[in-house]
């Protein structure tokens, strides 16, 4: 068996996200020399709410493929598909399969929070080899039967869009680093907001269709984003720098067509 080989794979399901769990079944799997398997590796995931019950949870289940290189003693971790049981809707069962690309892609929790609706960051390669950081969710309104559901992007200035908004402890040495790391995995993050003026504590995600962010209660129930306590010298500085940016693509738009000249 090649032992570098089976080092480096579980060096990526680690990274991944998926642990030690697997890597007693992935040697047994290659020592075997499996032309392709598959390892299934199931988890809880609690979703928040205020009455701690303990079955109020979402089931996921990960199905890993592994293959081996042809011509090789090499073995490659080539995808995996997810499937989540959410709480809210037990008998709504959603699957996704997630690409592997030189043992980096979509984490455990990153595809877990994109099968819940919500967007994520992150740095990827294009087509062209060119790496560039954008934000992406998942369409959930409508799944293809082979390729799943449609991937979304979108630009999006998360840190702008938070400091638009007044948060407890936001000045407190690394929060707003750790929170702005959360939401940029699609976490759920607790925070405390005001609504109408008073503090509230809940939770928020990004939302980079809209360019805000989603705030709930501690129930998980929608809290209108206008009626919570905006950072007004942020947002002034934010619109200021959405129409300029506006106005610089409107020019070059003419430029383009001629109708500058």
């Amino acid at each position: 068996m090649n032992e570098k080989n089976f080092s480096d794979l579980k060096h990526t399901l680690e990274y991944l996200g998926f642990g030690r769990t697997l890597n007693a079944s992935l040697r047994n799997c290659i020592e075997f020399e499996l032309p392709r398997f598959r390892m299934t590796l199931d988890l809880i995931m609690p979703v928040p709410n205020p009455k701690n019950r303990p079955d109020h949870v979402d089931v996921v289940q990960y199905q890993l493929e592994i293959s081996k290189e042809s011509g090789t003693d090499k073995y490659s971790f080539d995808r995996y598909d997810i499937y989540l049981q959410p709480a809210i809707k037990p008998y709504e069962m959603r699957n996704q399969r997630f690409y592997i690309k030189k043992g980096e892609g979509i984490t455990v929790k990153e595809s877990y929070n994109l099968l819940c609706g919500r967007a994520v960051n992150k740095d990827v390669v294009l087509k062209n080899g060119e790496k560039a950081n954008m934000w992406f969710k998942l369409d959930l309104s409508e799944r293809d039967p082979e390729k799943g559901y449609a991937f979304k992007k979108y630009d999006y200035n998360l840190v702008s869009t938070v400091e638009g908004f007044v948060f407890q402890g936001i000045d407190r040495p690394g929060f707003k680093e750790q929170l702005l790391k959360s939401l940029n995995r699609g976490n759920l993050h607790e925070v405390t907001f005001l609504k109408d003026g008073k503090e509230i504590m809940g939770f928020i995600a990004a939302n980079p269709k809209f360019k805000t962010l989603d705030f709930y209660d501690l129930n998980l129930v929608s809290v209108y984003s206008k009626a919570v306590g905006i950072n007004e010298a942020s947002t002034k500085a934010l619109i200021s720098s959405e129409l300029k940016e506006a106005a610089i693509k409107d020019t070059s738009a003419e430029k383009k067509t001629g109708r500058g000249r």
